[in-house]
């Protein structure tokens, strides 16, 4: 069983057009996030990682040049940077889902995207609201027993 985060529209409550473009997220590594890094990146849409990794490349690639290092060196530290992105990959496709017009909404454990998706789809349609608040709800501080010798402004 996997973990998923599930994003949602931020713009609409109605339930079919959030059906449409539910997206839901697995919680692990990704084997195709480390082979393909910017390819599979550009695919999940973070186009800011995409930027990051390119400009790391680069910069990588002029200072083994600008030191007159060993490429073997270069393709290990590219390979380390692959590594990452596998490990990384679907935090950073979280974060671009975030960026644009989805927000987050539940986290469910499935055993692949469409029962994660569509366990997701029956507690929004069961709850009639978004599942989880976006903040903690707190008791104003009027509201909070008084604790110690002093209890308050209020007196």
């Amino acid at each position: 069983m996997t973990i998923f985060t599930v994003h949602i529209p931020v713009e609409t409550r109605d339930p079919q057009e959030i059906a449409d473009k539910i997206r839901v997220i697995p919680e692990k590594a990704s084997l195709a996030a480390f082979l393909l890094g910017p390819i599979w990146l550009v695919a999940q849409g973070a186009w800011m990682a995409v930027g990051v990794w390119v400009a790391t490349v680069a910069a990588l690639v002029g200072a083994f040049v600008l030191l007159g290092l060993a490429p073997e060196g270069l393709a290990a530290v590219i390979l380390l940077l692959q590594i990452f992105i596998g490990v990384e990959g679907h935090q950073m496709a979280r974060g671009a889902a975030s960026r644009g017009r989805l927000r987050f909404a539940d986290v469910v454990n499935a055993r692949n995207a469409d029962e994660a998706e569509s366990e997701a789809l029956r507690r929004l349609i069961a709850a009639d609201q978004p599942l989880r608040p976006l903040a903690p709800m707190y008791k104003p501080a009027s509201d909070l027993p008084h604790i110690g010798l002093f209890p308050g402004a209020g007196g």
